[in-house]
């Protein structure tokens, strides 16, 4: 088996818990962190996977910025979608003086 292998199977394997991990929770803001580890944690093997087979050229690089952009637009499109839920649900992104936060010790009266 060749090292090449071992990598694509470790970026299968993160995508497939990940994708088992959206289907078995059910609160959206849960579901909304299994999608990181699929641009981050399963392209990282990829990549060197990448560069192993086609060496330092242009395919490589090519992965690396397509790796940074990725990385990048990741958190900003998390913390988008998780905004733009809360709007449709709420009417507003801010939090209520009453609003009790799931995981904050914070008393907000």
């Amino acid at each position: 088996m060749s090292a090449i292998s071992i990598l694509l199977g470790f970026c299968v394997a993160v995508c497939v818990i990940c994708c088992l991990a959206l289907a078995l929770f059910r609160n959206f803001y849960v579901r909304l962190h299994y999608l990181a580890p699929v641009t981050t944690v399963a392209f990282v093997p990829l990549l060197i996977a990448v560069v192993i087979r086609e060496g330092v050229g242009q395919a490589a690089m090519k992965s690396i910025l397509v790796f940074a952009a990725l990385l990048l637009i990741n958190a900003v499109l998390t913390h988008a979608t998780a905004r733009a839920d809360r709007v449709r649900k709420l009417g507003h992104w801010t939090a209520d003086p009453n609003e009790q936060i799931p995981g904050s010790s914070i008393s907000r009266s």
